[in-house]
This record gives C-alpha cells, sequence and structure tokens, in this order.
C-alpha cells in the first residue's frame, strides 16, 4: 500500500472529484429521508456530511462493519463520511480508491428505520454510481446482475457499465447490499473500465464474515 497521504489541496482536481462523489452519497440518502419526514429544505444545508481523510479510521469503520473482509489489494483506505439528521438518521461510510485511475469503493451503513427503503438505494444508486463526476448522469450501456453467497445468504449485485457523457470515459459500476455486523451495508464501486477486474471484486464479496 502507498504511504503517500491523501492531498488536501482543494485545488487538486482529484480532490475535487472525490468530494464530489462522496457528498452525492450522502447527499442522496439525506435528500430521500429529509423528504420522507417532511423536514425543511434548510436541513439539507445544516446537516451536510462531514468527510475526513484518515486511512486509519477507514479500516477501522470497515472492521466495525465486518468481522472480516478481502479489500482488493490495489484500492486504498482514503477516509470517513458521517451525517446525522434529528438523532433520527445516522450514515457512516468508509471509502477506498484506485490509486491508478479515477474510482471509489464505498461501504455505507443507514442507521435508521429508512435503512431497508429501496428508495434510498435507489437514490444512492443514481447520485453516486450513475452520475460522473459533474452533474450530468451517466448513459448505462449494459447492465446484469450476479448472485454471490455471503454470510450464508444468497444476495444479488448488479453490475453495469456507463460512458460519462462529459468526458467519454467508460466505468465500470457495482452495487448491492450485504449483512454487516451492525446491520445492512451498502457496497458501492465505481472505476474506470480500463482497471475493471471482476475477479478480485467477487473474492472480495465472497470473503465477506
Amino acid at each position: 500500500m502507498s504511504e503517500a497521504m491523501p492531498s488536501d489541496d482543494p485545488l487538486d482536481p482529484n480532490v475535487t472529484v472525490r468530494r464530489r462523489l462522496l457528498m452525492m452519497i450522502a447527499g442522496g440518502v439525506l435528500t430521500v429521508c429529509v423528504l420522507a419526514c417532511c423536514l425543511c429544505s434548510g436541513a439539507v444545508f445544516y446537516f451536510r456530511p462531514r468527510i475526513e481523510q484518515s486511512p486509519d479510521n477507514a479500516i477501522a469503520l470497515t472492521k466495525q462493519f465486518f468481522r472480516s473482509i478481502t479489500v482488493p489489494e490495489l484500492w486504498e483506505p482514503q477516509g470517513t463520511i458521517e451525517l446525522n439528521v434529528f438523532h433520527q438518521l445516522s450514515v457512516r461510510g468508509s471509502y477506498y480508491e484506485h490509486p491508478k485511475c479515477e474510482s471509489v469503493l464505498a461501504l455505507i451503513h443507514v442507521d435508521s428505520r429508512w435503512n431497508s427503503q429501496a428508495s434510498v438505494r435507489e437514490h444512492i444508486r443514481e447520485t453516486m454510481i450513475e452520475r460522473g463526476g459533474g452533474d450530468e448522469p451517466m448513459l448505462i450501456q449494459e447492465r446484469t446482475t450476479r448472485e454471490f453467497t455471503v454470510r450464508d445468504t444468497l444476495r444479488r449485485f448488479e453490475f453495469s457499465t456507463g460512458k460519462d457523457l462529459a468526458t467519454d470515459k467508460t466505468y465500470r459500476l457495482m452495487e448491492g447490499v450485504v449483512a454487516g455486523t451492525t446491520g445492512d451495508v451498502l457496497i458501492c464501486i465505481k472505476i474506470d473500465a480500463d482497471f475493471w477486474d471482476e475477479d478480485e471484486i467477487a473474492e472480495m464479496l465472497l470473503s465477506i464474515q
């Protein structure tokens, strides 16, 4: 694993893309739940997510979610994302990045009565996975499902190929929900198609305990 620490320079384009993606993750969950609770629009700003760049905290939070998980070697822990709304909704997540390309692997736990809502997961998919670094949605060119036995339970995962219409770059995408030690955990992946390795992702899913 590289010893280089992530840049904190707000002008670094990699930091900008990363923060935008992570804000989309938490913002998507927050928007759905705020609307469901009929809260005022001002809450969206006041309860904005907190992103902390800390590889150690990313590893620690991942260990809270699972007794064990083998994250592919090239994916480096970067930090955590958290938000809390009126003590009714708590979102915690750790995120990893591939050092050689634009990418994010996020493990997101939603601790509230909304964590089983399909609309919440769908909104995360639309905002985090099916959108690029900008505001335009990706063009999904192919979508398939695969099933894996995770912790003795058959789970369905969606694998997609999408093109960023703004940059014409192609990405591989994956998302699915697994049972963690603290409840359901949403696993999301977005990575440059040239660096996609489906076998190592499958090995990660099968390693979850």
